[in-house]
């Protein structure tokens, strides 16, 4: 099988259209490193399918079709839900307000986020709930500091833990959603990231990543064939290969074992004698040197 691994969907993004062609034109499904609360809805917006690593881990299903409308939020007992003349969306308590809910757009106000606040306003919690209405996870803070991010499954059990300390992911934990026993354990983001793809992907399968940052990395202990199709130039500002990319053709970075690129860049770095044995030409311009 086929896939496109990339680290977030930016649909926003100048290349996320020349991205989805690629993906269809092989078949294949987006494999997402980041979380996606959204996916049901990205899927059928984008006319995509998506493969994500973090509901790999929690088995989570989507029911197509279902909403959790923003005055279903599940809220604290006797909290009202309470809209404001400009549409803000606010939780209250004993005349106080306690949380805010944020919903998807483009839907009938269905719940996205909900935010609790301790009494000075600083973060308490915040609920993120999936397109189709179900809790995806629930984010701790201390001091205003996020603190750690709990995966549920459709069950709301949690799954998956990422702790976090100044900022940085520090401890990652995969757990018995039934007994709390932790079954793996991750130093940081990376290994745990590295170690769920190599699950999901085969020896049969292709993986194609566009960029040589943390979708690379990932791809460190994947059995499949991985390659790398270039979306810029193979040169940097200061005109000299890119590092990662003379690594992965002087085959130091054994793990990639294809660089797809246009015309132009293959024979620029053909004129400075760089080992091509990796490269491949197809026809596309993003490559091209500037």
């Amino acid at each position: 099988m086929n896939y496109e691994l990339i680290n977030g969907v930016l649909t926003d993004s100048p290349v996320w259209p020349t991205f989805k062609q690629w993906a269809k034109e092989e078949h294949a499904p987006f494999i997402v490193l980041q979380p996606l609360p959204g996916l049901g809805g990205v899927e059928k917006e984008e006319n995509i399918q998506i493969r994500s690593v973090i509901d790999f881990v929690t088995k989570r299903r989507y029911t197509d079709g279902e909403y959790r409308f923003f005055n279903e939020a599940p809220v604290p007992t006797d909290d009202e839900i309470f809209m404001t003349d400009d549409g803000l969306i606010n939780i209250i308590d004993n005349g106080e307000t306690i949380g805010e809910v944020l919903t998807y757009a483009n839907t009938r106000r269905a719940v996205k986020v909900i935010t609790y606040f301790n009494p000075d306003r600083t973060k308490d919690y915040v609920e993120e709930y999936a397109y189709d209405g179900n809790q995806y996870s629930t984010i701790l803070y201390y001091e205003d500091k996020l603190s750690q991010i709990q995966f549920l499954n459709n069950e709301g059990q949690v799954v998956l833990r990422q702790y976090v300390y100044d900022g940085v992911i520090n401890l990652i934990t995969i757990e018995d959603p039934l007994t709390g026993k932790i079954l793996e354990r991750y130093d940081d983001l990376n290994s745990f990231l590295a170690a769920t793809v190599a699950k999901i992907v085969t020896v049969h399968d292709t993986v194609r990543i566009h960029y040589m940052g943390v979708e690379m990395n990932v791809l460190s202990k994947s059995p499949a064939h991985n390659i790398l199709r270039l979306v810029e130039s193979p040169f940097d500002n200061s005109g000299a290969v890119r590092g990662f990319l003379l690594k992965i053709l002087q085959d130091q970075i054994k793990y990639i074992g294809e660089v797809e690129m246009s015309k132009a860049a293959y024979q620029a770095l053909a004129l400075q004698n760089i080992p091509l044995n990796k490269a491949s030409v197809v026809d596309d311009p993003l490559s091209d040197p500037k």
